[in-house]
């Protein structure tokens, strides 16, 4: 970095000289400003450069002036430039706190120096920011910038720049340091008492990491990237010399040791700009000196007894304010938690009462864990917490690293404890007797990943060894275990089951048992889900959970009786559409009715069923019907009614994908004089609900084309702007399911793979191919990944065979292989 500033140096003096003709100017100055000025220059940086002119107009310098910048550019120097005179700097600088900023790390490199001089007697004579505003707007600059990153650093494609630990971190401490001593950079701050030794080095380490990191990120991309892609990261890990080790990857290793470098500059920073804000509000330097402070650097602190420390933390937690800790309280802590254990807090009674009462409140909960986080006690007394801190998942469903996914769960409790406007909420809320279990849960419940195996299982078990040592009551201890267990139930069965079928309700509220544990269990998944994703978390998906909900809570409160019958159920359905039916519209549905299978009625609420019925009435053409209407919540609704036919499925789901539609749910009817009744839930990539009405009229023109036959069955296959990325994950391991027991009639299938274009396509080709049929499908899309279930018969109507489940497997292996993916690109 430094010899590639001082090469570029060079050019820049050399084509200075050429604009002038070898002669030197004494009525301009060339300076370097920002990186560029503080003498580091990485591969992809721009060249932050200044000319400082004289006052007054003179043809023959500005003529100067642009022939420079005509020889910069025909060299192809990424150049940022401007032109001031002192007094415009100074002006600019006053009303532009960045234009304040890149004058602390101006470095003269041609032209007068007399100039350059100049404005540094100025701004020291006239600084355009006192110490004190400058601090304070260098401060919520800061924290703006954080909130763009959700004021976390543990991204799975972390900015090493601009992100929360970032250099920008780092460059702050030297810009305040610059206006307050007058040298950019972090050695003043540790002379003058502001930081401890210890902290000094930890930033130069840190800085030193960081910007290796990026001077080899701008390398393999070849630009100046500051966001590290998931497909750089294995490259940059081997070429910074990391191994894998203890189970874990290099590119593991890598980013555990990037996110403590992190969580070091934020802990430092945040301390030491502490120690600035409290030395400016005792009178400090009002401007750059060099005398040192007459205080002696803190002592280091003392351990104390971990239930007073404990204590004081659920106090500062109880404050409101847990997520900022008070710097010296963070020092301290953090100084001392190498000498507690956990047998610590399981070995002293009154440690765990301080503990366990710290986490009965969700909103001190989560401040509470987050600043045993901060200060790294966490891991101390929770020692699987450990291997989870820093680990990343290598998928583009959850974006966070596990041990900032698990904090932001916390988080999203305290939230759910807020929302008393959700009458669900509100009533499981209420069912909660002990929050201090769901906190324990949220806690728990992917503290086994990155074990390998079935996290879950494995999370359970650690759960269960960590009730028995903070000796938790046996119901409450239970809970806990059962719910890290089956954290993953109620979200796996709203998005992969029909919830219209009775049958599903009734095996869901069987495994829960009561409704305390689907008060627990809905809450934490819905905190869950909440966390894991922001950009995958939608209406539809909430509004499945809220459904399984209140259909799982009624089961529970009327018993078995509720579920046993189907018949009170659909006579009720079919009562309520007829009674809003014109009469000759229920003579043609009555007809239509008896040729339906009864799940068909199971299958859609009323209000679902009396608009396919006016529909259907309505339509008077020849062939297929194509409906569409669009829900503020649901997503776009597509109802195609006609001749079933081998291959419509296919048909469809091909012509769904070349819109980039995501189908959320697709339910298949065929009745028994062999008319095709199907429907699809679907959301454009952007996860709009509303679709315009041309894009409506678009897509019902398609679909009619093409089961009426008048385009090509197999369509070709684009490829969505989203795959070009998701190519990094081309390799994710393809899974097939064959389950015959859940369902009475039906045999469920069920496929995880990498989501491409065609997928849908593709799975109904095979089944047609042989002669499996398609009764409903249910589609989830996580990032990267499908997950679809299928609910199939074979062509004796009868679930699935083995031999015919052996067959159906071998098969989808084959066409959903990434060489057959291939081809179709």
């Amino acid at each position: 970095m430094r010899q590639r500033a001082r090469l570029h140096d060079g050019i820049l003096r050399q084509l200075w000289r050429d604009a002038n003709d070898g002669r030197q100017r004494h009525d301009a100055s060339l300076i370097a400003v920002g990186g560029y000025g503080r003498g580091r220059l990485f591969p992809g940086s721009d060249l932050d450069i200044l000319v400082l002119v004289e006052d007054g107009d003179d043809p023959q310098r500005d003529a100067f002036v642009s022939r420079f910048f005509t020889l910069l550019w025909d060299r192809g120097c990424p150049v940022g430039h401007s032109v001031r005179t002192v007094a415009q700097c100074l002006a600019e600088a006053r009303a532009d706190l960045s234009i304040a900023t890149t004058l602390h790390e101006m470095r003269f490199l041609a032209g007068s120096r007399g100039l350059y001089r100049a404005l540094q007697a100025d701004l020291r004579a006239q600084p355009p920011w006192d110490p004190t505003s400058f601090y304070a707007a260098k401060i919520a600059e800061q924290d703006q910038r954080h909130r763009r990153f959700s004021d976390t650093a543990y991204h799975l494609e972390p900015n090493i720049k601009d992100g929360p630990g970032g250099l920008r971190d780092i460059h702050q401490l030297q810009w305040l340091a610059a206006r307050l001593f007058g040298q950019a950079s972090l050695a003043p701050l540790y002379r003058h008492g502001l930081m401890r030794r210890a902290e000094y080095r930890q930033l130069l380490r840190a800085r030193l990491f960081l910007e290796t990191l990026r001077e080899h990120l701008h390398q393999r991309a070849g630009r100046g990237e500051d966001r590290l892609r998931l497909e750089y990261q294995e490259a940059l890990a081997e070429g910074l010399g990391f191994r894998g080790h203890g189970g874990r990857s290099a590119v593991e290793r890598m980013m555990q040791r990037l996110y403590q470098v992190f969580a070091d500059v934020l802990r430092v920073s945040a301390i030491v700009q502490e120690s600035i804000g409290q030395f400016l509000s005792e009178g400090g330097h009002l401007r750059g000196s060099s005398e040192t402070r007459n205080e002696p650097v803190p002592p280091e602190p003392v351990a104390v007894p971990l239930v007073q420390l404990l204590t004081r933390l659920a106090q500062v937690a109880a404050q409101g304010d847990g997520d900022a800790l008070e710097g010296s309280l963070w020092r301290d802590v953090h100084a001392i938690r190498r000498r507690y254990h956990a047998r610590d807090l399981t070995g002293n009674a009154e440690a765990r009462a301080v503990f366990l009462e710290a986490l009965r409140n969700p909103t001190q909960a989560a401040r509470f864990l987050t600043l045993l986080h901060q200060t790294r006690l966490l891991g101390r007394l929770l020692p699987p917490y450990r291997a989870i801190t820093g680990l990343i998942q290598h998928d583009l469903f959850h974006v966070y690293t596990v041990d900032q996914h698990t904090l932001f769960v916390l988080g999203e409790l305290a939230r759910l404890w807020q929302e008393a406007d959700d009458p669900q909420i509100r009533k499981a809320c209420l069912a909660v007797r002990h929050p201090e279990i769901l906190v324990l849960a949220a806690l728990f419940h992917d503290i086994a990943k990155g074990q390998g195996g079935d996290h879950s299982s494995k999370g359970a078990g650690l759960a269960q060894r960590f009730a028995h040592a903070m000796q938790l009551e046996p119901d409450a201890g239970a809970l806990l275990v059962w719910l890290v267990h089956n954290h993953l139930l109620l979200s796996t069965v709203s998005q992969r089951r029909d919830l219209e079928d009775p049958q599903v309700i009734r095996n869901f509220a069987e495994r829960m048992g009561d409704q305390r544990h689907l008060a627990y269990l809905f809450l934490l998944t819905i905190a869950d889900m909440r966390a894991t994703n922001p950009e995958l978390w939608n209406d539809w998906k909430a509004s499945l959970l809220h459904k399984l909900f209140d259909a799982s809570w009624a089961a529970l409160e009327g018993g078995d009786a509720v579920l046993a019958d189907h018949g009170p159920v659909i006579r009720a359905r079919q009562e309520a559409v007829l009674a809003k039916l014109e009469p000759a519209a229920r003579e043609q549905i009555l007809e239509l009715w008896q040729e339906m299978r009864p799940s068909y009625f199971l299958r859609y609420r009323a209000d679902e069923l009396l608009w396919q019925a006016h529909e259907i009435h309505a339509y008077h053409g020849r062939g297929y019907l194509v409906r569409l209407r669009e829900h503020p919540v649901e997503g776009s609704e597509i109802l195609i009614y006609g001749p079933d036919k081998a291959g419509l499925f296919e048909e469809i789901t091909a012509t769904l994908d070349r819109h980039s539609l995501n189908i959320l749910n697709a339910r298949i009817d065929t009745s028994h004089d062999g008319r095709a009744l199907d429907t699809f839930v679907v959301l454009d990539e952007s996860h709009s609900y509303a679709r315009p009405a041309a894009a409506q009229e678009i897509l019902r023109r398609d679909l009619r084309a093409v089961l009426h036959g008048e385009v090509p069955r197999k369509p070709h296959f684009g490829m969505r702007h989203r795959d070009l990325r998701h190519r990094y994950f081309a390799d994710l391991p393809l899974e097939i399911f064959v389950d015959n027991h859940t369902l009475a009639e039906d045999t469920l299938l069920e496929i995880r793979a990498p989501d491409r274009l065609g997928l849908l396509y593709r799975v109904g080709g095979t089944l047609r191919t042989l002669g499996f049929t398609i009764f409903g499908a249910k589609v989830s899309t996580f990032g990267e990944s499908v997950e679809d279930t299928f609910f199939i018969r074979n062509a004796q109507n009868r679930k699935l065979r083995d031999n015919e489940i052996a067959a159906l497997t071998a098969a989808l292996q084959d066409a959903l292989s990434s060489d057959h993916a291939a081809e179709d690109h």
